[in-house]
C-alpha cells in the first residue's frame, strides 16, 4: 500500500489536480488485491471505469481547447494529430480520431457541458464523431443541442443507431443543395494504414462519378462462376479496376512501356528473413511505409528498383543503382509469346500485365524469357500474396497450382 506522510497529504491538497491524480494512481498500483472478495473486485472495477470515463472526458475537453488554440504549432508540428502521435503513445488513426472528437466537443458547448457534468459519456461523443463530416458540419451545429439531450437519455447502442439515422437524413438534406454548394464539397481522401494498405473516401459530381463507375465496370466485368480463384464481389472488381486504371496511366498503355520507379528501403534482416530481427528491420516503400516481403517481391518483378540497403536506421551498406529488370526488348518478346495474362481463364491485354519472375528475382531467378511470364496486376498480386504456385511442365509450358485444389 502506498503510504504518505501527513505533511505530504497537506501538500497534495493544494497541489495541481494532475499531481493528485498521479499520487492516487500510485496508491492504486500498490493495492494488494490477492485476498479481495469477488464483490470487492467487481466494485473496484466499476469505480475505476467510472474514474477512467471522467478522466477521458476531461482529456477530450482539453484536447478540443488545445486544438483550437493551435498550441501544437509551437513545436513545429504540421498538425495536431502528428503532434499527438509523436508525443504520446497513440497511433496515427487514434490521434486523428482524438483530434476530431475533441474539436467537436470544443465547437459545440452542449457536448462539452454534458461531458463536464457527467451527463454525456465519451462513447456518446465518439458516436457523433463517427458520422460527423465536413459536409454535415452545418447541420451538426443546428442539431447539437437535440443530440446532447438524446445522449443523456439513450444508451450508447441506441444513441449510435440514432446518429446513423441522422447521418442518412443529413445526406438527404445535403442532396437538395445547389450544384455549386455540392461542388465545393468534392474531395478524395486517402491514407495509408499500418500495414501499407491505402484506404479513403471520395465525393464526385454526378458526371465524373458516372464516368468513373462506367470505366471501372468496363475494366472489371463480372467473373465467371467457375473462375479458378472464385468470382469477385462488385466492390472487389472495382478495387482491382481502379488499380489497373492507375497502372495504365503510369505505364502509358503501351506494350513494353517503362514501369514506374519505386523507392524501396530494405534492411539486411528483412532481406534475409530473420524472424526476430526482421520485426525491427525496414522494408519500406517511399510514401507508403512498411510492406511485406511478398509485396517487395511483386514490385521487383517488373519495376525499376532504387535499392537502399541499410544496417539499422542510419548505417547505409549499399546504395546500389537503378536497374531495369525486364528490358523493352524482353517485354516485346513476352508480348509476342504470351499475348495476354497467362493465368488460366484471364485475357488481360499485355500492356496491362507485369513481367513476373517464376523463380523470384530475390531468390536468384534469372531475368530471361524462360523465367518470365505475363500476369495482369490482379493475378500478379494473387501469386505473390497467396500460396498459388507456377511451375514449368516437361513440355516447356507453365502450370498454375491452387494451394488446396491443385492444378
Amino acid at each position: 500500500m502506498f503510504d504518505m506522510m501527513e505533511s505530504e497529504i497537506d501538500l497534495v491538497d493544494d497541489a495541481d489536480p494532475v499531481l493528485q491524480t498521479r499520487l492516487a494512481l500510485a496508491q492504486l498500483a500498490g493495492e494488494d488485491r490477492d485476498h479481495w472478495t469477488t464483490g470487492a473486485l467487481s466494485e473496484r472495477v466499476l469505480e475505476l471505469l467510472d474514474v477512467q470515463e471522467r478522466l477521458s472526458a476531461e482529456v477530450l475537453r482539453l484536447v478540443g481547447r488545445w486544438v483550437r488554440a493551435r498550441a501544437w504549432e509551437a513545436d513545429g508540428a504540421l498538425s495536431a494529430a502528428a503532434w499527438l502521435e509523436h508525443r504520446c503513445p497513440l497511433g496515427a488513426s487514434e490521434a486523428r480520431r482524438m483530434v476530431k472528437t475533441g474539436r467537436i466537443v470544443d465547437q459545440h458547448s452542449e457536448f462539452g457541458d454534458g461531458l463536464a457534468g457527467g451527463d454525456v459519456s465519451v462513447a456518446h461523443i465518439e458516436a457523433v464523431a463517427k458520422v460527423a463530416s465536413k459536409d454535415r458540419a452545418p447541420l451538426l451545429a443546428d442539431h447539437a443541442a437535440v443530440m446532447a439531450d438524446q445522449a443523456t437519455a439513450l444508451s450508447v447502442r441506441d444513441f449510435t443507431m440514432v446518429m446513423r439515422r441522422w447521418a442518412s437524413l443529413a445526406d438527404d438534406v445535403l442532396a437538395s443543395d445547389t450544384f455549386e454548394q455540392q461542388w465545393e464539397r468534392r474531395h478524395l481522401h486517402a491514407s495509408v494504414t499500418l500495414n501499407g494498405w491505402v484506404t479513403g473516401q471520395f465525393l464526385l459530381d454526378p458526371a465524373a462519378g458516372q464516368t468513373l463507375i462506367q470505366t471501372l465496370d468496363h475494366l472489371a466485368p463480372p467473373d465467371w462462376v467457375d473462375t479458378l480463384e472464385g468470382p469477385r464481389s462488385l466492390s472487389q472488381r472495382r478495387a482491382d479496376a481502379i488499380a489497373e486504371l492507375a497502372d495504365r496511366y503510369v505505364n502509358g498503355n503501351r506494350p513494353g512501356a517503362n514501369p514506374p520507379s519505386v523507392n524501396v528501403v530494405v534492411d539486411v534482416a528483412a532481406l534475409n528473413g530473420d524472424t526476430i530481427e526482421a520485426a525491427l528491420a525496414r522494408c519500406d516503400l517511399d510514401g507508403i511505409g512498411p510492406v511485406t516481403r511478398q509485396t517487395l517481391d511483386q514490385i521487383a518483378c517488373d519495376a525499376t528498383v532504387t535499392r537502399v540497403v541499410t544496417a539499422g536506421a542510419t548505417r547505409i551498406l549499399d546504395m546500389g543503382r537503378s536497374t531495369r529488370l525486364a528490358t523493352p526488348v524482353q517485354r516485346r518478346a513476352l508480348t509476342i509469346r504470351d499475348r495476354q495474362c497467362r493465368f488460366p481463364g484471364c485475357h488481360r491485354m499485355p500492356q496491362w500485365c507485369d513481367a513476373h519472375h517464376i523463380t523470384s528475382w530475390r531468390n536468384g531467378g534469372a531475368t530471361d524469357l524462360a523465367n518470365l511470364i505475363l500476369l495482369c496486376r490482379r493475378h500478379h498480386t494473387l501469386i505473390h500474396n497467396t500460396k498459388w504456385t507456377i511451375t514449368h511442365t516437361p513440355n516447356g509450358d507453365t502450370q498454375f497450382t491452387h494451394p488446396t485444389r491443385g492444378p
